[in-house]
């Protein structure tokens, strides 16, 4: 089915009040296959909804990985203890593959800066260790 814009969607709403809101959705041709089943495509239609009644929705400006995903400032621990910290985080920073990273842990929170790599960076504990 070819998907519906502009007046057309406005009529095919009016004609199917009532109806569930997902079947509207596919119902006016904003559904695809992904993996051999139906994916919805919700912001397609909202977008082509609000342009049909003279809003425009301008897509935000995504600072994030390659897919375009926005990044969520938050991660989850890994089985290993591992925390992933992805692309999106690492463009905000300038950082590239190879970059280097101080780890720095104060009252429990774990700040992670960019750091050039030369010289040898001590724990925090050494540190405190040193100044008693």
């Amino acid at each position: 089915m070819a998907v519906l814009k502009g007046q057309a969607l406005l009529d095919y709403l009016a004609a199917n009040e009532g109806q569930d809101r997902d079947a509207l959705i596919e119902g006016a041709g904003y559904c695809i296959l992904r993996g051999g089943k139906p994916s919805l495509q919700r912001t397609k239609f909202f977008e082509a909804l609000a342009e049909a009644n003279g809003h425009t929705i301008v897509a935000p400006v995504r600072t994030g990985n390659a897919n375009g995903k926005m990044p969520t400032y938050r991660l989850k621990v890994g089985p290993a203890g591992l925390v992933p910290v992805s692309r999106a985080y690492t463009d905000q920073c300038n950082m590239t593959p190879g970059s280097f990273v101080k780890v720095i842990i104060e009252d429990g929170v774990i700040i992670l800066e960019p750091d050039d790599g030369v010289g040898q960076v001590q724990p925090p504990v050494a540190s405190l260790a040193n100044v008693a």
